[in-house]
């Protein structure tokens, strides 16, 4: 038989009937250059097969087919050594069937576990009472009147915000909702987190590292007793990667123009966390119902390039107003290095996205003349391939994309973004 023949009748690729072959398993004879599949060459295939069914290893499979050609098994003595090959195996086996017992015990607790977690009431949480005291209108900067109010001793679950020039806005599930709804038609809401899906190794890693720098920098930092937020956490949310480092004694702030991504973020952390003080903050524009100079730290894991998705303006300098005369940014900014394909592509999937986004150069001139020092930062690597993900769709396989954590502060009578950077890109 030819060996298609043998593949069709066996039902065993072509590719590894070359390897047994290579692999020295088969010998069949080979006249006139093809190999042709004799009746002792059959005879070998089957005890293949049947040893692979056995568990048996190819080099084992090697070792009893040896010892079958050298002998043809008839002395008793190559008998007996086939047959402790066999109580070999068979006791190896009974050691793996008590191995994964173990295992399968061990995923049954962990399954339980995690049954009764999901079957734990959910902690119901809502606009915090602490963060009262930072709201204001946006239009005229007065006092916004609170009605039609369900609350409790530490949350406000729905209630009417109203301002005597005619401003308003509301509570509702917990989430305060501006006037400024979202109208762009290039985005939707990420609420079952397709963008943490189908990321390649190397910009898990990239991502991982870039987390480990800020990590530093916050515990360097002290987030204690501080007003701490986050915007545009649609695309990629880093507080929620990382509660258990948020200490319970600050107030934070999370702004998505989505309120179904902030919906579900906040049953997420009800979940994990729900001790801490978070004003969900439903708006799609940077003019916020807060008080000027009321935010202490601010963080950003692509924040910065999500915003210039859809305007032409640096985030930064947006939301400059609120931030404190000594305020953090804590971040990560993603650029590309020569990358015209990527960035032609990026324009075309999102028509408005400013031509600027994804340079470092804009990045950190923007820094400057928003008025922020850089004290840090540090390059994390480059990929270049993002995978069939989501969130980087524009990323032409080839093409450089860095990922640099960074840390700048508030730089008082425009202090120089370059002095006293340290590890600086």
């Amino acid at each position: 038989m030819r060996i298609g023949k043998v593949s069709e009748k066996y039902h065993i690729s072509v590719d590894n009937i070359y390897y047994y072959i290579n692999y020295g398993l088969l010998v069949p004879p080979k006249p006139k250059g093809q190999y042709v599949f004799d009746e002792q060459t059959v005879r070998d295939l089957e005890w293949i097969l049947g040893l692979k069914e056995l568990d048996f290893s190819l080099r084992e499979i090697h070792v009893i087919l040896s010892l079958k050609r050298i002998s043809g098994l008839a002395d008793p003595q190559d008998m007996e050594e086939l047959k402790e090959i066999f109580k070999g195996k068979r006791d190896f086996c009974m050691k793996e069937i008590e191995r994964k017992q173990q295992v399968v015990e061990r995923l049954d607790s962990h399954i339980k576990t995690m049954e009764a977690s999901e079957s734990t009431p959910r902690a119901s949480t809502g606009f915090p009472l602490t963060a009262l005291p930072l709201l204001c209108c946006p239009l005229c900067g007065g006092s916004l009147s609170l009605s039609e109010v369900k609350m409790d001793q530490r949350f406000i679950y729905k209630g009417s915000l109203s301002c005597s020039c005619g401003y308003s806005a509301h509570i509702s599930s917990g989430i305060l909702m501006t006037p400024n709804k979202n109208e762009n038609l290039q985005d939707t809401p990420d609420i079952t987190r397709e963008l943490y899906k189908d990321l390649p190794p190397a910009l898990i890693s990239t991502f991982q590292r870039s987390y480990n720098w800020m990590l530093k920098q916050i515990e360097e930092t002290d987030l204690r007793e501080k007003v701490i937020a986050e915007t545009y956490i649609n695309a990629w949310f880093f507080m929620h990667n990382h509660l258990e480092y948020l200490p319970t004694d600050s107030l934070y702030i999370v702004i998505d123009k989505y309120p179904e991504t902030l919906l579900m973020y906040k049953h997420l952390i009800e979940r994990q966390k729900p001790d801490l003080d978070i004003l969900f903050l439903a708006d799609s524009s940077t003019r916020f119902p807060l008080k000027k100079n009321c935010i202490d730290v601010h963080l950003d894991f692509f924040a910065a390039n999500e915003h210039n998705f859809y305007h032409d303006t640096f985030l930064f300098e947006r939301i400059a107003p609120y931030l404190t005369a000594h305020a953090d940014l804590i971040g990560t900014y993603f650029y590309f290095e020569n990358a015209p394909k990527s960035m032609r592509l990026l324009l075309s999937q999102y028509p408005e996205c400013f031509c600027m986004n994804f340079r470092l150069d804009y990045f950190l001139s923007s820094l400057k003349k928003a008025g922020f020092r850089l004290k840090g930062s540090e390059d994390c690597g480059a990929v270049t391939d993002s995978g069939n993900n989501l969130g980087f769709g524009f990323h032409v396989k080839g093409e450089k994309m860095h990922l640099m954590p960074y840390h700048a502060s508030s730089a008082p009578n425009g202090q120089d973004i370059s002095s006293g950077s340290d590890n600086t890109v």
